[in-house]
């Protein structure tokens, strides 16, 4: 089931190299409603009484490497893969009038959309790493041919050079885990089909292995965290992130901050937390520190914008490091058994990629719509839009709350979990943590006042109110943004279980 989800939109991808051009929205878009729908299918015969693996498929790829073809869904990449499969029929529809070379278009489309699925769905590091680096090719060739203006080239090599090098760190870092694990535990499997986690805390201190001693675990935590490092993306290697948002098709910036962006993340929960316990417990504090300096220097450079593009993307940097300072806490409080802490702060991680994903994903569509309907995106350029196009307004001020974390939006919900559990084993943190939701509500609600209230710029008022197609897309972010809100114990559920697994 996982592996048809999965491959669906690459069997798009060879029916739209078959058939006409103009067959190539339509069938893009069939494909990933095919993963929609089996990947609704599985969530809703999810168990959530049961604390391992569901759905799983394991069939033997190099045997002589305990290479496994192996997929599976659990607590921790449910919600995740909901969203990645979600926004991937969104993003074909927010595609539809794109007429520069669709077949080749929609064909990189589709091989993005199987690199994310594959992504959260592996769970062996052998075909998870060409999930991983299958990402990044379509990626880089949608940001470079389709994007807009001159600094598209620069942008798309940027973004390839330091996701390159950061996935080249994780690859030598996961060969050197091979060869230290001892000749009866070899795998590349990050789980045991039973949900088992692997742990080198009782391997670090053998001298008998090719990579020996504490130095040996930490030279391959160092190189895995680097190349999670680069995506997520914290503080300083973040320096790719906006030029690359800013100039890539405004439906592929929907993946890149909506999906993309959590790979980072997921990778801290599936890798980091249960296979380097005794690493993070060491680096927690560090981890936390850089996580807080990417929430206040994110929310510094939103605060020095004009641009609403290069404004969201930093807004983006600021939220998801939030995740981060929440992973930084699952080490302190596995440190001190702080059990309440930890499930709090892990559900909290969970929800904040989903709201994040859904919240982000529709304020580039927004800015991406206001750019095409006046050819400007400077926040300055706009005013009065209230007025002109009402049902606009409502929803872009809807998602821009929800980035705010007010009640009953789904922001709120995974923020207040995320300061619950780092509260407890870091107050100051929090505390200091804090802030960057304050200017968070200066730079967004800044915006919000320059683009929508005030008097009405002229050249903007035959501006047209959203669409049907425009109001198909934006609908189900908005019915999901109030339901995690409103009751995220639905979507609570599917990691219950993973917060009573404490590594």
């Amino acid at each position: 089931m996982i592996t048809a989800l999965t491959l669906a939109p690459v069997v798009a991808a060879v029916l739209i190299l078959a058939l006409p051009e103009r067959r190539a929205r339509a069938v893009a878009l069939a494909g990933a409603l095919a993963s929609l729908t089996l990947a609704v299918w599985m969530l809703v015969q999810f168990d959530i009484t049961a604390a391992g693996l569901q759905f799983s498929e394991k069939v033997a790829w190099i045997p002589a490497l305990s290479v496994h073809y192996f997929v599976g869904l659990d607590g921790t990449n449910a919600l995740v893969l909901l969203l990645s499969v979600l926004l991937a029929p969104l993003v074909v529809l927010a595609s539809w009038q794109h007429n520069d070379r669709p077949r080749t278009y929609f064909v990189l489309l589709c091989l993005l959309f199987t690199g994310l699925f594959g992504t959260f769905t592996a769970l062996n590091f052998f075909h998870w790493f060409l999930y991983w680096e299958l990402v990044l090719v379509p990626s880089f060739f949608l940001i470079k041919l389709f994007g807009k203006g001159e600094e598209r080239h620069s942008a798309a090599l940027n973004f390839f050079l330091f996701t390159v090098l950061g996935s080249v760190a994780m690859l030598l870092g996961f060969l050197f885990l091979y060869s230290y694990l001892p000749v009866d535990m070899k795998t590349f499997n990050f789980v045991s089909p039973s949900g088992e986690k692997i742990s080198l805390a009782s391997l670090a201190s053998d001298p008998n292995r090719p990579i020996s001693g504490i130095g040996g675990v930490q030279i391959i935590f160092f190189a895995i965290l680097a190349g999670l490092w680069v995506k997520v993306p914290l503080a300083p290697l973040h320096i790719w992130q906006a030029p690359a948002y800013a100039a890539a098709p405004t439906p592929v910036t929907m993946l890149l901050t909506g999906v993309m962006s959590k790979m980072g993340v997921y990778g801290f929960l599936r890798i980091i937390v249960p296979i380097f316990p005794e690493q993070l417990k060491q680096h927690a504090g560090t981890l936390m520190a850089f996580a807080l300096l990417t929430i206040l220097w994110g929310a510094f450079l939103a605060l020095r914008q004009t641009d609403l593009k290069r404004l969201l993307t930093f807004s983006s940097l600021n939220h998801v490091a939030y995740c981060v300072l929440g992973v930084g806490a699952l080490g302190i409080a596995a440190n001190g058994l702080k059990v309440d802490a930890h499930a709090l702060a892990t559900q909290g991680i969970i929800l904040q990629m989903f709201a994040h994903g859904l919240a982000a994903a529709g304020l580039f569509y927004m800015v991406g719509l206001l750019e095409e309907r006046s050819s400007f995106r400077e926040r300055d350029d706009f005013g009065g839009l209230s007025a002109v196009t009402p049902r606009f307004a409502a929803v872009f001020f809807i998602l821009t709350f929800c980035s705010l974390g007010l009640p009953f939006m789904a922001g709120f919900a995974a923020e207040f979990l995320i300061f619950s559990g780092t509260f407890d084993v870091a107050p100051g943190v929090t505390i200091a943590a804090t802030l960057g939701l304050l200017a968070t509500a200066v730079f967004l609600l800044t915006m919000l006042q320059r683009v929508f209230t005030g008097p009405t710029n002229e050249h903007l008022l035959s501006m047209p109110d959203l669409s049907r197609r425009e109001t198909l897309i934006v609908v189900p972010l908005l019915i999901l943004v109030f339901w995690a809100g409103i009751y995220p114990k639905t979507w609570l559920l599917f990691s219950q279980k993973l917060t009573q697994m404490i590594p």
